[in-house]
């Protein structure tokens, strides 16, 4: 019921459609219960209605025809207190009609040369002077049938036209929501993501997430489908086809219910087999696309490294198992679903047959024709279309809820507080108060560190891998949070940081990553990134500002140069002068610089100490440096060591110290000498 209830919160503004949609079904059902029993005239009352008892009349109107001089009209069409004269028969058999000069009961025929023998139950009754019709008095027979002939057929034509107009009003409507599902659905989904706390991302690869995002969303355009197919189509159909066939003979309607608990039965055990396979296939899929994504994303290091038969040696593991859970989906829709169905379909048609041959065509006096076994076999078959649709289309329906449960996974899952409040420009004071931080419980990697770090001041932040800097600045962002008291707090201008929501939070902080990240569009507007008040020359003047010249001299588009996907078509430090120019045109108060020049040359590390100087006034900047030169002249530096502080101090201080920074620096220097 719960997916029900999200699937019509999407849906709710485009109820209108929904409304129509149903409309149509409506009136298609509809017109679909009328056309056999349309079928059933013409054939009984049309085309084997020449069979009916005729009488031979005194007078001519537009009912009768004359054979053999003689005026006859068809009983049914006699007007009360009319004067009937002889009665007389048209008999079909075979390939002929044939005229009898008196009334031939109900029965078993058989013509034998001109005398023609009928059994009926008790007796069998001889008619003699038997006279085959020729092609044009068969034709004169037929005449008083036109007008109703050709009436139930321009119906029937009528019918099928407003079928196909209503169709496609129909599908017409329905696409049209299915569009806005799929719109609002993956909207919905983006924007969920974009609040996920960031522990999610790093427990999950990005293929399956956007695998969700992509395919799942795809489950409630397929519920959607269903439901209008099932719950409405199905529903009316069944409900008129049992309509119709009580209509038609009601012992056989009652009949049919025999066979719904044995229906129940069987679809109980479907979907209970079903939902297990679907379940599998669909986490199956998603670890298939998440492999996809990661062999994409890395292809370069895989060619370099010619891990190519390995990488596919893996992919055809999860590939395989993929496979397996799609056939055993496939196989038990065949053994158990929509195929059997069909066996059960020309069963039917064959029972029915069976039934009214048996009956030898007659019950109770009353004669069973044509129209009448067409009519009732298409009202049972129109009874069993639902159970069709339901075993041709329960797979996709189950395979629907659990894509449903999993895009929610995302939709309904703890998110970030993504309220935004308007605060003051913070001053730029930092404070870490005795922080302790484990990613895994109890495993801390930061140890009662704490740091004092005023405003305008340049920060360096130094120590070996693992050694907690980056987990640092990760808490400085709240990419992960202190909640625990005891775990101490930080503070920026004196307010704990977990105060704000952290969407107003981070309004005034920027970061530069060690791997800058770039979208596919322009420099500007990578630059630009949301500030759209700010022009291209504004840009390029903060670009040149900052020593990015070169990247306007060697574009000849600029700041419009395009940017492909990840940047790939940008260098390492062209990528961290578009980084900083960014966090410019953010103007944060506290800039975070996470090991910005860790990936660059000699040249391009003199332009980010340019970048650098710039960039540092009127802020606090944190930088984060595996090259010491990046932070000689920074006011302080603070030396991390498995997660404690043990040092701080500027350049100078830390040297004559002669501890774990003079290490790091003596080494830096010698591989230098060594070069």
């Amino acid at each position: 019921m719960k997916n029900y209830k999200r699937l019509f919160k999407f849906i709710k503004e485009r109820r209108k459609l929904l409304y129509l949609s149903i409309c149509m079904i409506v009136i298609i059902q509809v017109l679909n219960f009328l056309s056999p029993l349309i079928v059933k005239t013409i054939l009984d009352d049309c085309i084997m209605g020449i069979e009916y008892s005729w009488v031979e009349v005194e007078k001519e109107d537009k009912y009768t025809i004359i054979y053999n001089s003689h005026i006859y009209k068809q009983e049914r069409n006699l007007k009360e207190g009319e004067t009937k004269l002889n009665n007389a028969s048209i008999v079909l058999y075979k390939t002929g009609f044939y005229y009898v000069s008196k009334k031939v009961v109900d029965g078993n025929k058989e013509l034998i040369n001109d005398t023609l023998y009928v059994t009926t139950k008790n007796e069998t009754i001889i008619y003699n002077d038997v006279v085959k019709l020729s092609v044009n008095e068969v034709m004169l027979f037929y005449q008083p049938i036109y007008g109703l002939l050709i009436l139930f057929i321009a119906l029937l034509f009528i019918k099928t036209i407003l079928v196909i107009i209503c169709s496609y009003i129909q599908h017409m409507s329905t696409n049209r929501v299915v569009n806005w599902l799929a719109r609002d659905g993956r909207t919905v989904a983006m924007q969920a993501v974009e609040r996920l706390p960031i522990s999610d991302f790093e427990s999950e690869p990005a293929g399956k997430m956007a695998s969700r995002i992509t395919m799942d969303v795809d489950g409630l355009i397929i519920m959607y489908r269903q439901l209008i197919t099932l719950f409405t189509n199905a529903t009316l159909s069944f409900i008129l086809a049992y309509i119709g066939m009580f209509i038609l003979n009601f012992r056989l309607a009652l009949l049919s219910f025999v066979i719904y608990p044995f229906v129940y039965i069987w679809i109980r055990f479907f979907l209970k087999k079903l939902k297990k396979v679907a379940v599998k296939f669909n986490e199956t899929r998603s670890m298939l696309t998440a492999k996809i994504n990661e062999i994409i994303n890395g292809i370069h290091i895989l060619q370099i490294f010619n891990f190519k038969k390995q990488t596919i040696a893996e992919f055809n593991e999860i590939n395989k198992v993929y496979k397996t859970e799609q056939l055993k989906d496939v196989k038990l829709s065949l053994v158990g679903g929509w195929n059997l169905i069909n066996v059960v379909k020309g069963l039917v048609t064959t029972l029915i047959v069976a039934y009214y041959g048996w009956q030898r065509l007659s019950f109770s006096g009353i004669l069973v024709t044509a129209g009448t076994i067409y009519a009732y076999n298409e009202y049972l078959l129109k009874l069993i279309d639902p159970i069709h649709i339901i075993f041709t289309q329960i797979s996709e329906f189950q395979h629907s809820h659990v894509r449903i449960e999993r895009i929610h996974k995302l939709i309904e899952g703890k998110v970030e507080d993504d309220t935004k409040v308007l605060v003051p420009r913070y001053v730029g004071n930092v404070e870490f108060d005795n922080i302790w931080f484990s990613y895994v419980d109890k495993e801390y990697v930061l140890k009662g560190v704490t740091l004092n770090i005023e405003a305008g001041q340049m920060i360096g932040l130094v120590g070996a891998t693992g050694s907690g800097k980056s987990s640092l600045m990760n808490l400085l962002l709240r990419f992960y949070d202190v909640n625990d008291p005891l775990s101490g707090k930080i503070y920026v201008d004196g307010i704990d940081i977990n105060t704000y929501s952290k969407r107003t939070y981070r309004e005034h902080i920027g970061v530069v990553l060690q791997e800058p990240v770039l979208f596919k569009g322009t420099i500007a507007s990578n630059i630009r990134f949301g500030r759209d008040e700010m022009s291209d020359e504004e840009i390029e003047k903060i670009l040149i500002s900052i020593g990015g010249e070169k990247i306007l001299n060697k574009f000849e588009l600029g700041v419009k140069q395009p940017i492909n996907r990840a940047g790939v078509n940008m260098s390492a430090g062209e990528k961290q002068i578009i980084a900083l120019a960014r966090a410019i045109v953010h103007n944060p108060s506290i800039l975070i610089m996470d090991e910005a020049t860790s990936h660059i040359d000699t040249e391009t590390e003199e332009m980010i100490k340019h970048a650098l100087s710039v960039v540092c006034q009127n802020r606090t900047v944190i930088v984060i440096a595996h090259r010491l030169s990046t932070i000689f002249n920074a006011d302080k530096i603070f030396v991390l060591n498995e997660g404690l502080k043990v040092e701080e101090g500027t350049h100078l201080e830390l040297i004559q110290n002669n501890y774990v920074y003079a290490n790091i620096y003596r080494a830096q220097v010698s591989n230098i000498k060594n070069l």
